[in-house]
């Protein structure tokens, strides 16, 4: 962690190592000169080397604290981009696998962790300057007594180097608890009508799932404290011991230690025990920053890295003659391959100036084949081909600006995002007309005035910033599921076919039998494989 933390300081962390050298020289240097007065008496010599390196140490002291705070802040505004940035690049398919839980609590709690770390490396860097340069001064007032102190060290370190990792092993089931704990917070919220509506289900969840959770997390991390905090004491009692070395063992040893070397050595050992204090409490957070890094590497986020991600480098909408879906194939894998839902092989062609609806039961894998028409899927099977080039990982962020969609679980924002500003609220305000939503929503600098509507009026709006979008192809996914019949009637028969006489290509997903006539093709599928292609006259005929 502490690597990650200094690499991520690029060229910063060699002027940091600089300064903490120097802050280490200057305490250590202060140290000497207070132990040289002690020893042989004030001088105007030593008075003015204690000025000076006094206000040495007070001005990097002040600077090093100065750098390094600002670049952990900078730092922890640039990780958050970092990871947000990265996310947002992810194959989709990827992010459904990892889950929104695991996503959430790396946004949040593994950020927030790894943010604390960032934020004590200051002090601690600080501090181990201290204690490095106080190692330095005993090392030269004796070398014996130090090579005696560093045997009592490496043992304390063993004794503190178990009893730490036990404490991480419990930090890592604290944090996998977390994991647990966003889970029970998205079903409150999203669960909060089934919740209110049965009391017996509402008391089983608190008392079963989310007090069951929390205390396992406290307990946890209340056991990985318990064992870095059992850690510092002993390390306090090193301390202690390695003093009682120096004033009682070392003076009786054959040609022992003066005086001057042990109260030089007790006097830094007491000035250095506050730094050292510090840097052990400040373990914890680096081990537990450690623990959240590598979950957000677990999600496929390499922090300070490259990471595997999709070209995005075009976010401009472009122009189709055609596209391809040539014998595409997707699987849902569950825990036994016999079990995996397969769709296709598929075959399907798009052109402008149409409208084709994909019909079939549910579940028979119509929002899937949207999803690979869409670009988000990338087809296990068969090939995407764009006016006849096969889209790949460098083309498809750039075939996915072809789309406008309303998906079936679509999110509405509350500003219209990325859309271009000139006559933007004009163009909205025409369509909020149009959409029977003028006394709900007014657009105002090309924000929404408000989100709290019905489920169909909400609709409406994800279909409004679809429209504003305007670009080439359609796509809406069961579109009108929460839709009175009459406006039902106003997007199928008005429009859809106004879409398609813009040249669009519209692709519906539906179950709305009664419009199926409108389409210039239907493909209906069952069970994942495609049943067959129908076209608008065999629909009318058949009919």
């Amino acid at each position: 962690m502490l690597r990650f933390l200094l690499r991520s300081a690029g060229p910063m962390a060699l002027m940091m190592g600089l300064l903490g050298v120097a802050s280490g020289a200057l305490n250590a240097g202060v140290v000497a000169i207070v132990h040289q007065t002690l020893v042989h008496g004030a001088s105007q010599t030593l008075m003015l080397a204690f000025l000076g390196l006094g206000l040495g140490k007070v001005v990097a002291g002040y600077y090093s604290a100065l750098m390094l705070t600002e670049y952990s802040y900078a730092s922890i505004a640039a990780l958050r981009r970092e990871l947000i940035e990265k996310l947002l690049a992810f194959p989709y398919a990827s992010f459904e696998q990892v889950g929104r839980e695991r996503v959430y609590t790396a946004l949040t709690e593994d950020v927030s962790t790894v943010n604390a770390a960032f934020a004590t490396m200051p002090s601690f860097l600080v501090n181990v300057a201290v204690v490095g340069g106080g190692a330095v001064y005993l090392l030269y007032l004796s070398p014996l007594t130090f090579a005696v102190l560093s045997v009592l060290a490496l043992i304390a370190g063993s004794f503190h180097r178990r009893l730490s990792a036990q404490g991480r092993a419990f930090f890592v089931r604290a944090r996998d608890e977390h994991v647990r704990l966003f889970a029970h917070f998205r079903a409150l919220t999203e669960g909060t009508k089934e919740l209110k509506q049965h009391a017996g289900r509402r008391h089983a969840f608190l008392d079963e799932k989310v007090l069951e959770t929390t205390q396992e997390l406290l307990d946890r991390q209340l056991d990985g404290q318990d064992r870095y905090q059992l850690a510092q004491a002993a390390s306090g009692a090193a301390s202690l011991a390695a003093i009682a070395v120096i004033l009682f063992v070392m003076p009786t040893l054959h040609g022992g230690v003066s005086s001057s070397v042990v109260s030089g050595y007790v006097l830094t050992s007491l000035y250095v025990m506050g730094p050292l204090s510090a840097v052990l409490r400040a373990l914890p957070f680096f081990v537990t920053a450690e623990i959240a890094k590598k979950r957000i590497e677990e999600i496929g986020v390499a922090l300070g890295q490259e990471t595997d991600r999709e070209s995005t480098q075009s976010t401009e909408p472009q122009s189709f003659e055609e596209i391809e879906l040539d014998s595409v194939v997707h699987r849902y894998h569950s825990e036994g391959e016999a079990s995996a839902f397969t769709l296709g092989p598929v075959s399907l062609a798009l052109r402008p100036s149409e409208i084709v609806f994909i019909t079939g039961e549910n579940g028979s894998g119509k929002s899937t084949l949207a999803k690979i028409l869409l670009g988000l899927y990338e087809p296990e099977g068969g090939e995407i081909r764009w006016d006849g080039a096969c889209v790949t990982g460098q083309t498809r962020d750039a075939y996915r600006q072809l789309f406008s969609v309303v998906h079936a679980d679509y999110y509405l924002f509350d500003t219209l995002l990325g859309l271009p500003a000139v006559e933007i609220d004009e163009r909205a305000e025409h369509l909020v007309k149009r959409l029977h939503l003028e006394d709900h929503v007014q657009v105002d600098a090309g924000s929404l005035s408000t989100l709290k509507l019905s489920q169909g009026q909400r609709r409406r709006l994800a279909l409004l910033t679809a429209y504003l979008e305007d670009r080439p192809i359609y796509v809406f996914d069961e579109w009108g599921s929460d839709q009175d019949p009459a406006f039902k009637e106003v997007f199928y028969r008005e429009l859809v076919p106004e879409l398609r006489a813009r040249g669009k290509a519209v692709v519906v997903i539906t179950h709305d039998d009664r419009y199926f006539d409108l389409a210039d093709r239907r493909l209906a599928l069952r069970r994942g494989q495609a049943v067959h292609v129908v076209a608008a006259a065999q629909e009318t005929t058949s009919t």
